[in-house]
């Protein structure tokens, strides 16, 4: 199997298709011993096929297969009716938001139903035997998988916390309300306003990164001297926020808490504006623009700490209120799992992510990252963003030095095993060939640690679930 696998990819990356055995001397001297080694491993096949004492077997081990595909192909159909349902819900508030309206009645009485409409759990019936769930279960797993995969290539895993958010904030979207996202470091907020807007809203956003003395004509835009016709002229050029009001597309305002106060008090005013009104540009002499329908702003926010996020400014209580009910908290994964429980809790949404970034596209983990491995990685990594996020409880705390407790600061400082950067140490991994262990990337990131307290803390979390870091 992993034979015939490598000889797919080699062949996927060369644009050819899979050769038969009368065609392997047309590939590349590379690949031939590969070929004929799936060659060899196919006479080997055929051979313990034709023996009468083994034939049996092999049809009896092939109807169990084809069995648990089928109750796979069930679940999955369910799976699929109930996606449909959901998009046929989101589908038809999104009409009513676009057109400014209430759900009619009989559209009131449509999504009533599909809320009360219970999961079809029939395909359960087959399970019949343990090792007949075990199969099935595996093989769900590995549909999962590829799915998750898909998802975080796309740029998000759609985790409950991510669907409860985009489900909830969209209809103001469409409205063209603003949106706020609060978070700690790496927790995916500026993936999830790219999602809402390129995956739900339809069109490419646009995005700037908020840094300490970033101006308003960078953001609306600017005059330009630009040579026509022999001659010098002073052309008015717009920026991201102005493009997005023609356009009708999404402006995000990533780390927007990393902006100049003076920026964000004229930002107060914009924040206000929505699709069909009228904007006046000072940088161009007044004319005014009207906002087109799609138009939105997005912003993002770390959380506000005096000992980490340098040059973060606290948000004034103006600026927030012009986000109404649409300021979201997005919290690290398992956070809400993690409410009253234990640290040593099976994380499942960090070795959901830690899976799906390394899986290939049958949802199969490569062999240098056996599950137990990912799920000890992925609980290192939950351990460090509670940490990170000043969890003192269920066992949490042994992580926080006396001097820490004492002044009300968590247990990390600076650093944490962030969401992207479990998927960037992963991948790194995975994408080695081999040659890299998990381990030894794992080192690697507590040395690229600049915090020393940080770093002992970090190593004492890692090594605490069985990696070897000295």
């Amino acid at each position: 199997m992993r034979t015939r696998r490598a000889l797919r990819a080699d062949l996927r990356r060369l644009g050819a298709t899979t050769p038969g055995a009368d065609r392997s001397t047309a590939l590349p001297d590379e690949l031939r011993s590969a070929a004929a080694a799936c060659d060899a491993l196919r006479a080997a096949r055929d051979a313990l096929l034709a023996d009468p004492a083994i034939r049996p077997l092999a049809d009896e081990a092939l109807d169990r297969r084809a069995a648990v595909l089928r109750t796979v192909v069930h679940a999955g159909r369910a799976e699929r009716l109930d996606a449909r349902r959901s998009d046929e819900r989101a589908a038809i508030i999104a009409r009513a938001v676009s057109s400014g309206r209430e759900l009619a009645p009989h559209e009131r009485e449509r999504v009533a139903e599909l809320d009360a409409a219970a999961p079809d759990r029939s395909w359960e019936q087959r399970l019949g035997s343990p090792a007949m769930r075990d199969a099935v279960l595996a093989e769900l797993g590995r549909l999962r998988l590829r799915t998750a995969r898909a998802q975080l290539r796309g740029g998000l895993l759609r985790t409950e916390q991510m669907r409860s958010i985009i489900e909830e904030a969209l209809p103001a979207l469409r409205r063209g309300a603003p949106m706020l996202l609060i978070g700690e470091t790496g927790g995916a907020k500026t993936a999830l306003a790219e999602a809402i807007a390129r995956d739900e809203l339809g069109r490419e956003p646009e995005l700037v990164s908020g840094y300490g003395d970033i101006s308003s004509a960078q953001l609306i835009g600017a005059h330009e001297l630009r040579a026509e016709g022999g001659a010098t002229v002073s052309v008015f050029v717009p920026g991201p926020l102005l493009r997005a009001m023609t356009e009708g597309r999404v402006l995000i305002l990533d780390e927007v808490n990393a902006m100049p106060p003076e920026f964000l008090k004229r930002l107060n005013r914009i924040l206000q504006l929505r699709p069909g009104a009228r904007y006046a540009v000072q940088e161009h002499a007044g004319d005014t623009i009207e906002i087109s329908p799609g138009f939105a702003i997005i912003a993002t926010a770390n959380e506000q700490s005096g000992h980490r996020y340098r040059g973060i400014d606290r948000l004034s209580a103006e600026l927030v209120n012009r986000f109404g009910a649409n300021a979201y908290r997005v919290h690290y994964p398992d956070s809400a799992a993690a409410a009253g429980s234990e640290h040593a809790t099976t994380p499942r949404e960090n070795l959901l992510l830690a899976a799906a970034a390394v899986c290939d596209e049958d949802g199969r983990l490569p062999d240098a990252l056996p599950l137990a491995q990912l799920e000890a990685v992925a609980r290192a990594a939950f351990i460090s963003q509670q940490v990170f996020s000043g969890r003192t409880d269920g066992g949490f705390e042994r992580y926080v030095s006396t001097e820490r407790e004492v002044d009300g600061r968590p247990g990390l400082e600076e650093s944490v095993l962030a969401p992207r950067t479990l998927v960037a140490i992963l991948e790194k991994v995975a994408g080695s060939a081999g040659t890299v262990t998990l381990e030894h990337a794992l080192r690697r990131f507590v040395e690229g640690v600049m915090h020393r307290e940080d770093r002992a803390v970090l190593t004492l979390i890692i090594e605490g679930q069985g990696f070897r870091l000295s």
